[in-house]
């Protein structure tokens, strides 16, 4: 079951993409008014937008023929939701006889836009159903408001490739032809055109088509919430899209930030967090220490980075590494969660450029910067009491990172150092990371003269972090400033 325009496609091109796709397009469907070609033809938007009671017909009976009956795959599912097949089917054909039903499903589709088989199922059930991934010969129905009229694309089962590729298509077109006030949720579909773009060429090349289109649709478009967004979008693009791209980085936050920075629409503060956050790891990138410890500072001050998190790494979950941090651990993956690395990275560049009192008063005041137990004992009263903890942290970190658990602690950590200097090893990775962190926290309490610290967190270093050279950086910043060598 095929829309009109769809067919007329298929037909052309025999359900082939590529070259032969772009020769149909050029021959039979290219727009009259194109100029441009961002990605190949465009296709006349007029031509394949439908108005709101055939898309409703198209969409009930699509779903009626393709999801309208649950196969046997479907068994557990339903049996645990106290359904059997016979129920479930009967319940389904009921909903699918009657008409009024056409209009509800529809409103469905459009407030999800992308919608799967098992969304479907519980929309009918009106509960729950973890539905198993089984062949119904449609994968997937979208469907987008544009104006008064509607985007409907499904992607069948078979020649899969040519219908993504013409929803791409489609949606290029749109993006060309149509204002962005009258498309619905447009910021969601060009996230779903660059999803698709990446599967059909470069992430280089991707980045670069996505950073054209949106230049087009600044100019054709006024200032909106939408617009913004969509820079936002091409920023965090070039920002994942490999070194050609990082290097462009800076110049096109520095074009957003201006172009946004009053109004209506002007950038907020998670906003400038974000790009704060972008601007930092470029900085990691080019190696400009200044301006890891500008935009480091900038991210920690008032908490503003572990402010807007949540939204952050939900919103651009492609920018932000997003696993949770672990404050008790001093021995893990510093690159695993965003915050802890950027105290990782601010703590390791201020120890280069010698700002080691401002990387003290890092530690002193951010948990983040070291661990709890660190974090407790340099605001501690007691110090001497207290200082047995840090080896009893290493050794449960260790242990959780060996085997899970703290259960069986001596035996992890006898394999943990029979292996964690083999670099090809499973732990060599975080014993690099840590041991390179508490050379840095032993550099900035020496200078500090925290002499017990100092003391015991080299003691415990040396007996489940020691990476040789490492240790001979610590001892050359220590000879450096005293006669006396370690």
């Amino acid at each position: 079951m095929l829309l009109f325009f769809d067919e007329q496609l298929f037909q052309r091109t025999n359900g082939h993409t590529g070259e032969k796709l772009e020769k149909a397009l050029d021959e039979h469907f290219q727009h009259a008014l194109q100029e441009q070609t961002i990605w190949g033809q465009a296709l006349n938007s007029a031509e394949f937008l439908i108005e709101q009671d055939r898309a409703e017909r198209f969409c009930f009976q699509l779903l009626k023929n393709y999801w309208g009956k649950v196969n046997l795959f479907f068994y557990d599912s339903f049996h645990e939701a106290n359904f059997n097949i016979e129920t479930a089917n009967e319940k389904i054909q009921h909903f699918f006889d009657n008409p009024q039903n056409k209009q509800p499903l529809f409103q469905f589709l459009q407030v999800h836009g992308e919608v799967q088989f098992a969304q479907v199922v519980e929309f009918i059930f009106s509960k729950p159903i973890s539905a198993p991934i089984t062949p119904t010969g449609l994968d997937k129905i979208s469907v987008y408001k544009v104006n008064d009229r509607f985007l409907i694309q499904p992607i069948y089962s078979e020649h899969t490739a040519f219908w993504e590729t013409i929803y791409a298509k489609k949606m290029y077109s749109l993006f060309l032809q149509q204002s962005l006030q009258k498309m619905d949720r447009p910021v969601e579909l060009m996230q779903i055109f660059k999803r698709q773009l990446k599967s059909e060429v470069s992430i280089n090349r991707a980045a670069t088509i996505l950073h054209k289109l949106i230049q087009h649709i600044d100019y054709e478009n006024p200032r909106s919430y939408a617009l913004k967004q969509l820079h936002l979008l091409n920023v965090c693009t070039h920002f994942t899209s490999g070194r050609r791209h990082m290097l462009k980085l800076r110049k096109c936050i520095q074009t957003l930030q201006r172009s946004w920075s009053t109004g209506n629409f002007a950038l907020n503060d998670k906003e400038h967090t974000l790009l704060g956050y972008m601007l930092f790891q470029e900085a990691i990138f080019k190696k400009d220490y200044e301006h890891i410890i500008e935009h480091g500072m900038y991210l920690i001050e008032g908490e503003r980075l572990n402010d807007h998190a949540i939204e952050l790494v939900v919103e651009y979950e492609d920018v932000l590494s997003s696993m949770n941090p672990q404050p008790s651990a001093l021995v893990k993956n510093y690159r695993a969660n965003y915050l802890e690395h950027v105290f990782y990275v601010l703590i390791d560049t201020l120890v280069k450029q010698e700002q080691l009192s401002k990387a003290f008063e890092l530690m002193k005041d951010y948990e983040l910067a070291t661990c709890t137990v660190l974090f407790k004992l340099l605001n501690s009263h007691n110090l001497e009491e207290e200082l047995h903890k840090i080896e009893a942290t290493v050794q449960q970190d260790i242990a959780v990172l060996v085997d899970g658990s703290a259960q069986i602690i001596r035996e992890s950590l006898a394999t943990w150092q029979d292996n964690y200097l083999a670099k090809k090893g499973p732990y060599y990775a975080i014993a690099e990371m840590t041991s390179q962190h508490i050379c840095n926290l032993l550099k900035i309490l020496f200078h500090e003269e925290e002499d017990l610290l100092v003391e015991k967190l080299l003691y415990v270093y040396k007996k489940y972090l020691f990476i040789p050279s490492h240790l001979h950086h610590f001892r050359q910043f220590i000879e450096q400033r005293i006669t006396i060598p370690v």
